[in-house]
């Protein structure tokens, strides 16, 4: 097995973990084998000198050498190429996971005071909007940073 540690480091203000390499980065991100073999694929003749997974987890970040934008992200479906001087282009590497309408909260029992605390009830997380084209997150504003 091969070293797939990553080292933590600070900058502007992102916790980044980098990668000495790309398969370091998905065992760590946890992607299916199937996926691991498609993004292989995907980034196969893409200039790129590190690697990195943001404080979010929401992505692997391919970067070229001089640490501009990267020219890659890797999400658990798909891979957003942005070649430097080449067109983008997405590759899907699974079926995106179904979004499910939220479940009706159950009915609430009416809470009963023990040793001066109160029961709380849990808040549920809302639905988060996704990209019909590359199947991201939409910010609040609705508009994909990807597609535009």
């Amino acid at each position: 097995m091969g070293d797939h540690s990553g080292v933590n480091v600070a900058l502007h203000s992102d916790t980044r973990t980098y990668f000495h390499t790309l398969d370091g980065a998905m065992a760590d991100f946890a992607l299916s084998l199937g996926a691991v073999d498609r993004v292989r694929d995907a980034v196969r003749g893409l200039d790129f000198e590190h690697v990195f997974i943001p404080g979010t987890r929401d992505y692997i970040a391919l970067e070229a050498a001089d640490a501009g934008e990267p020219v890659a992200y890797i999400t658990p479906t798909f891979v957003a190429l942005h070649p430097r001087g080449g067109s983008s282009s997405f590759v899907e590497i699974a079926a995106p996971e179904p979004v499910a309408p939220p479940e009706p909260a159950p009915a609430a029992k009416p809470a009963r005071a023990s040793a001066g605390r109160k029961a709380a009830a849990k808040a549920s997380e809302p639905a988060v909007a996704l990209c019909p084209t590359c199947f991201v997150g939409l910010p609040a504003t609705g508009v994909c940073d990807f597609c535009g």
